[in-house]
């Protein structure tokens, strides 16, 4: 039987503020990292890099299978032991995500060279890779409400991936490969790490049954997150593929630093998920309560991030180089994103706590298809400015979706 889980509000609290400062901590370093990448490279050079990322992660969706949502939900529920759930997700992410690899390599250089230069695009593969891996073992400790250990896990790994941006960048290199490739080496160490640490914690162990249960069930969350992600990530491949690499690399600095700040609100969501899990199913009135006061922390949060970021705004803008003066107008546009996402997690807590996965997924799609539809009819008339009115517009729509479903629910 899986461990239970202590939801005394000192814990959950206790959980939720570590997760939150380990986010700072990485998201700060992270941020760091993407800007001064951004100004070291340029516009020109960025913009591959960027968008060879956005590709490699809406493209991740055919081995991530959205197993991280369907095992934080399990960790606060199953009675499986965590052990066999989180050995079971990590082994079929690493079998389906090596025959990943291997297709997407043979298939790079059959993408536009300009914005998708193969090699580039190899090493966004692998990158991406990695990062998938590490999130499962992040997930895995989340699951158990144990958030310090993926907490100072994720801020060290972004902390020296920030110092050898540093070293990089001091030896004046320009070329974008160097970076994708000193993120893998930060990467594949933290992943074995995180690993070891998991297995002296919790265990790992591969269950045939489980991973089929896993598997069975996964279509919905990989749905979810294959929708999830065109949210974020379509913009920027629709932009690199109808304005070019200059333009992408003005767009995507901000949108990066947008998606990123989302990890804050995410905090509180990825804490909640596998408790209103419990709740739900065990004392339905508290959990009630707790989805309201969830709700409230995290639209609290959105107003406060949202003035923050569009605050802030001028000052990114003049660290990233007089390249990107494009990308202020953008920011501004963009901040409010911050608002309506972290209600939209405080929904979304509610959504899959409740088991109406299947419903959220609808939402997803049709906001999914907007952002694509809107985007192609947007972008060559209003260019970057307007696709990132487009990104704001895909943001109300989610929000109002979940608010219906989690209503109809309450």
């Amino acid at each position: 039987m899986t461990a239970a889980l202590d939801l005394t509000r000192r814990n959950l609290l206790r959980n939720i503020a570590t997760l939150f400062s380990g986010s700072v901590v990485a998201q700060g370093m992270t941020a760091l990292a993407l800007l001064l990448t951004a100004r070291q490279l340029g516009a020109d050079g960025y913009g591959p890099y960027a968008a060879c990322i956005a590709l490699a992660s809406i493209a991740a969706i055919l081995f991530s299978l959205g197993l991280d949502i369907w095992l934080l939900r399990e960790g606060g529920r199953s009675a499986l032991p965590l052990a066999e759930l989180a050995g079971s997700v990590l082994a079929i992410k690493v079998a389906f995500g090596l025959g990943w690899m291997a297709l997407f390599f043979v298939l790079a250089p059959l993408l536009q060279p300009d914005t998708y230069p193969a090699g580039l695009m190899r090493w966004s593969l692998l990158v991406v890779w990695l990062d998938v891996l590490l999130a499962t073992v992040l997930t895995s400790f989340k699951a158990a409400l144990r958030s310090r250990t993926p907490a100072l896990l994720e801020a060290g790994a972004d902390l020296i991936w920030f110092l050898a941006t540093l070293a990089l960048i001091g030896l004046g290199l320009r070329q974008p490969e160097r970076y994708f490739q000193i993120r893998a080496l930060v990467s594949a160490p933290a992943l074995l790490l995180g690993v070891w640490l998991l297995r002296r914690a919790v265990g790992l162990r591969f269950s045939l049954s489980t991973a089929r249960l896993a598997l069975r069930q996964c279509f919905p969350f990989a749905l979810a997150d294959l929708l999830g992600t065109i949210t974020m990530r379509a913009d920027l491949v629709i932009v690199g593929w109808a304005l070019g690499k200059t333009a992408a690399g003005v767009y995507s600095p901000a949108v990066g630093l947008v998606n990123m700040v989302f990890l804050a609100p995410m905090a509180v969501h990825t804490v909640m998920v596998p408790v209103l899990s419990n709740l739900y199913r065990n004392h339905p009135a508290q959990a009630r309560r707790s989805a309201g006061r969830t709700v409230l922390l995290l639209t609290v949060m959105g107003v406060a991030l949202t003035a923050a970021f569009a605050a802030v705004a001028p000052l990114l803008v003049r660290i990233l180089g007089p390249s990107y003066q494009g990308s202020l107008g953008i920011l501004r546009i963009i901040s409010l994103v911050l608002l309506f996402k972290s209600l939209s997690f405080g929904m979304a807590a509610i959504i899959v706590a409740t088991d109406q996965q299947a419903q959220r997924t609808a939402v997803q799609a049709v906001a999914a298809l907007a952002n694509i539809l809107l985007n192609l009819l947007v972008v060559s008339r209003w260019g970057v400015q307007g696709v990132a009115g487009v990104y704001v517009l895909t943001e109300v729509i989610l929000l109002a979706g979940y608010t219906w479903i989690a209503w109809r629910k309450r």
